[in-house]
């Protein structure tokens, strides 16, 4: 299968061993991902948005209008840059006056917008029950004695009218992708909570947010292996948040926090020296000392 790969911004320049992990999957599974010559930033869902809706529309929809020229549905690995383009479409296929609108714009540098490919986040995809069995089936090293927080976020499943692929207040779908590679997952009550990333401006209310999680997670009477989460930002606001709270507080927190994509690499038969698992804040020592036992 085929698709138009739409990597984002964040990822290529700052954690390129997610995309190495993301790659190593879709390899293994029989996913080919073509790359989208030309694309810009999404762009980002919150402070464009909120200053140009106009702008916004017509920056999504020059990417969406690239990955139509190529015949192919849009793959994306970052929840910010999955509700941008999805939100794009959607709204300007409600709206056949404003898409025209933003077409007339498109003209000027020779793009147009149709409208007829669909946009997906790789735990869409990996969700569906045909890739659950095909996953299953390339299991090398099943995941059967760990245990898993799962971070959703805000992106992905919200604003459920938009993004309609999981319940917006009982997500499942990437728990069930962890459970097909053996693992279990957890309940725990701030599994919804946002990350916190988009307050830079009051990065109090960030750092309130992680530590108000990661407080629930390390004093739970089970030890959870990891924090799995499927936005780089949301990556990236734990790993950093978790270590510089603990130092504040004193607080002993040591969960460390994983890409979807590379605990499903591990459990795929791909090496962990070739994932680079531990450039991060946590250093996931006791997960690799389970993986290597």
């Amino acid at each position: 299968m085929d698709f138009a790969f739409f990597l984002g911004c964040t990822i290529p320049l700052k954690q390129p061993n997610l995309e190495k992990a993301f790659r190593d999957v879709c390899s293994i599974l029989g996913i080919n991902l073509k790359e989208m010559a030309g694309a810009s930033c999404c762009p980002e869902p919150v402070s464009l948005q909120s200053l140009n809706i106009d702008t916004w529309l017509t920056l999504g929809a020059r990417n969406l209008a690239i990955a139509e020229k190529m015949g192919m549905d849009v793959m994306t690995i970052c929840s910010g840059c999955y509700e941008t383009l999805k939100t794009v479409s959607v709204l300007l296929g409600e709206d056949p006056g404003h898409k025209a609108k933003i077409n007339d714009i498109l003209k000027k540098i020779k793009y147009e917008y149709r409208g007829d490919i669909n946009v997906l986040h790789m735990v869409e995809l990996f969700s569906q029950p045909q890739w659950l069995d095909k996953i299953k089936q390339s299991l090398v090293k099943p995941l059967d004695d760990f245990t898993f927080a799962v971070h959703y976020g805000c992106h992905l499943i919200r604003p459920s009218k938009i993004m309609r692929f999981d319940h917006p207040e009982k997500p499942e779908r990437i728990d069930t992708i962890l459970k097909t590679l053996g693992a279990r997952t957890i309940n725990f009550a701030t599994k919804l909570e946002c990350c916190g990333y988009c307050a830079r401006l009051q990065d109090e209310i960030g750092e309130k947010l992680v530590e108000d999680k990661m407080t629930e997670l390390c004093e739970l009477e089970e030890d959870v292996d990891a924090l799995i989460a499927v936005c780089p930002a949301c990556v990236s606001q734990y790993d950093r948040k978790e270590k510089l709270i603990a130092r504040r507080t004193g607080k002993e927190m040591n969960i460390p926090v994983l890409y979807l994509p590379e605990i499903m690499a591990v459990a795929l038969g791909v090496a962990l020296e070739d994932l680079n698992l531990t450039q991060r804040s946590v250093k996931p020592d006791k997960l690799i000392e389970k993986l290597t036992t």
